[in-house]
């Protein structure tokens, strides 16, 4: 088991220390124990974890539903897990309908010819 301290973790996931602190309080991370000087170390699953976390963000989902997710994963419990991932599930159809609807939007704006050679027609 590779142990991580919060600067390590923080560094391997690219974020900063204050980030995984924030996790931590959201209830997203948690360390694996505490070193006898009091330093948190983590281990490769919390870093897992951390991408996973991240890559939601990314994604676009809510600190708040991952917040709801991860504990739910830790406890194994399958209907919370499963009403966490039907909300995020909803979430990314909404966001993938929206980047459609967006595209369309642009691929107007490459077809058409620009509002400023239109006045300099005139």
């Amino acid at each position: 088991m590779r142990a991580y301290t919060i600067s390590k973790l923080a560094d391997d996931a690219g974020v900063s220390p204050h980030v995984v602190r924030d996790y931590e309080l959201r209830g997203l991370l948690c360390p694996c124990r505490c070193s006898p000087n009091g330093y948190r170390i983590y281990d490769d699953q919390v870093l897992r974890r951390l991408q996973f976390v991240l890559a939601g963000k990314a994604a676009g989902i809510s600190l708040t539903a991952l917040a709801e997710l991860c504990p739910a994963m830790d406890n194994s419990d399958a209907k919370a897990v499963e009403q966490s991932l039907s909300n995020i599930t909803k979430t990314l159809e909404q966001h993938e309908q929206a980047i459609g609807d967006f595209r369309h939007s642009l691929s107007g704006c490459v077809n058409s010819p620009s509002r400023s050679s239109a006045t300099k027609t005139r």
